[in-house]
Order: C-alpha cells, then sequence, then structure tokens
C-alpha cells in the first residue's frame, strides 16, 4: 500500500486529497494517514494541507529496502530487500533467514565487520563498498550449486558492462571481477542441502561501489575510480539486481550452455598460462576451458586435468 500512495503523489503534481487515494487503492482515509506517518518516519518528505490533501516533497537520498523494491522491476530478486548499514557478514545474515524466506530475498550491507571470502579468508568490507546476499532455492541436484557462481559472475560484469561500455569487466576465474586488472569485486557460494536436495544456496557479492583508494590494496579498483566519479547506490543496485533477475531466470528456464559460452567471452583467465595453488597441490598449464559446473581444465603438458578451486596467477 505504501508503495501505491507514493506511485499516486509521485504522478500529480499538487495535492491529492485522501479522498481520492482512498478510492483509488480502495483503503480508508484513516489508513492512509498511517501509511503516510509511516513514510514520513522512512524518511519521505510528504507535506499535508487541510482540505487539499498529501504532496511528495521529497524522497529519501539514503537507501532502504523498502525504496529499493518499489523501483526495482523483477521477478524473483529482489521481492523483499533487508538493508543494513553494517551486519557481520551478509552470507551470514542471509542463511540465518533463508529458511523462512521466499526465494530471491536479498540482504544488502554498506559495511561487514566479519566478511568472508573463500576458504574462510577475511574479506576487507570498508564503507564505500556494497555487499549483498542473495537467497536462491533452484530445483536442481546438489552437484550443480557452482554452476550459481558462474551466473552471478556474468550477471555483474553485463552490470558494469551496462553501465559504461569503456568498462572491460572480466571475470577471473574462479570468482572474481576486474577492471584493468584489479580486482572490484569477489563471490562466495553456499550451499544447504540434503543428499538429493537443495534447501537453499547464499551467493555474496562484495563490489567496491565508491571505496577510497587509500582502502584498498594495490591489487584492488573501484568503480569510482574506474568511472571518475561517485556511483548511485540506489542505481547500481537497480541493475544489478534487475539483470540478475533476467539472467537466473535464463539459467533456470534454459539451463547453464548459453550462459557458459557468455562466461567463456567474458574471461580473463582462459587462453592464458596459469599458476593455480590449491588446498594441497600447485598447478602450472594453460587454461583451456571450463566445464558446466566451473571447473577449469588446465592443460598441463600432454594431459588435461580438473582443477575445482584454487588461487589463480598468470605466468
Amino acid at each position: 500500500m505504501k508503495s501505491k500512495i507514493l506511485e499516486i503523489l509521485e504522478k500529480s503534481e499538487g495535492y491529492v486529497s485522501g479522498e481520492v487515494i482512498s478510492k483509488e487503492i480502495g483503503i480508508s482515509r484513516a489508513a492512509i494517514w498511517k501509511h503516510i506517518k509511516k513514510l514520513r518516519e522512512l524518511g519521505y518528505e510528504i507535506g499535508s494541507k487541510t482540505n487539499e490533501g498529501y504532496k511528495l516533497i521529497k524522497t529519501p537520498d539514503y537507501l532502504t529496502g523498502f525504496e529499493l523494491e518499489r523501483i526495482l522491476f523483477t521477478d524473483i530478486i529482489g521481492k523483499k530487500v533487508l538493508f543494513f548499514e553494517e551486519v557481520d557478514s551478509t552470507n551470514n545474515k542471509a542463511k540465518q533467514i533463508a529458511s523462512e524466506e521466499k526465494e530471491g530475498t536479498v540482504v544488502i550491507s554498506e559495511v561487514q565487520t566479519s566478511g568472508r571470502g573463500r576458504r574462510g579468508r577475511e574479506w576487507n568490507s570498508p564503507k564505500g563498498g556494497i555487499y549483498i546476499s542473495f537467497i536462491l532455492k533452484p530445483n536442481i541436484p546438489p552437484e550443480k550449486a557452482p554452476q550459481l557462481t558462474l551466473v552471478s559472475s556474468l550477471a555483474l560484469v553485463e552490470t558494469l558492462k551496462s553501465m559504461d561500455k569503456k568498462l572491460d569487466a572480466k571475470i577471473k576465474w574462479p570468482n572474481d571481477i576486474l577492471i584493468k586488472g584489479k580486482k572490484i569485486s569477489g563471490i562466495l557460494t553456499e550451499l544447504s542441502s540434503d543428499i538429493e536436495k537443495i534447501n537453499h544456496i547464499v551467493v555474496g557479492v562484495g563490489v567496491n561501489l565508491n571505496t577510497d583508494k587509500n582502502a584498498l590494496p594495490e591489487t584492488g579498483t573501484s568503480l569510482k575510480t574506474e568511472m571518475g566519479e561517485n556511483v548511485s547506490i540506489k542505481l547500481f543496485l537497480k541493475l544489478f539486481l534487475e539483470h540478475f533477475d533476467l539472467v537466473y531466470k535464463e539459467y533456470i528456464t534454459n539451463g547453464i550452455n548459453k550462459i557458459i559460452e557468455r562466461w567463456k567471452f567474458n574471461s580473463d583467465t582462459l587462453g592464458k598460462k596459469v599458476k593455480i595453488i590449491g588446498m594441497n597441490e600447485t598447478f602450472e598449464g594453460l587454461a583451456k576451458d571450463i566445464d558446466e559446473n566451473g571447473a577449469l581444465i588446465l592443460k598441463t603438458g600432454e594431459k588435461e586435468i580438473k582443477v575445482y578451486s584454487g588461487d589463480v596467477s598468470l605466468r
């Protein structure tokens, strides 16, 4: 109802009476007043005049989950958005609530105090970045869960390119996004499942949005640095969540094959000689291809092997 009231107020240049709003959305004038009061608490500046009604004067400069929900045009992703100024980890928060929430619920925070990367490593999460976790419940076998990392990285790269064609964003296997060879984002996919059935998958995406250079390592960059100006958090999230929704629906409907083709086109790793440091082994060779679950096919001498995870450096 709050969204419907805002839509009516946004379309009007002047004041709109409570009676008009009441007839249009089918609730009492007393109920409208309660929703107006709640919108004011959320930061919307709404004027009111006796015998004239209500007028939207200003929307909040800061982001709220409600504000993002109402500007999204999606079918699955972002129907519910939980927005925080600070959490320990958006993935932790998402996992805590995943069993109770619908697929597509998104947890977003401006700061993480205990952000995590792969293998439990600390993920630097300073203010200026944006940290997003998606709760997904695809009807796929658990062994295909790594495909969601491919879906997520492709969605982010295509979002960045849609913002500015000069942003030559690339995917570094297995889960990093680079611009001009510097890391702008990392992705962490975590699975909860039984032997045959997925309970949920949480995909965490951290993006250096407006992060200052001095808060980043030499190997990192931010969207602000690459574009030369501050980036609207609201605009970025709208574009990313809508694009994620499109790629995810494509995956659910048609499978992974076309997504893998686009992933390969945007890869920074394939076709290059690499060194991969795994948990217990180190591999060197030519990054030749990926399989349907995102394992890297590495040509080492006369053999081809599959590598499922590791830290990659170019040789």
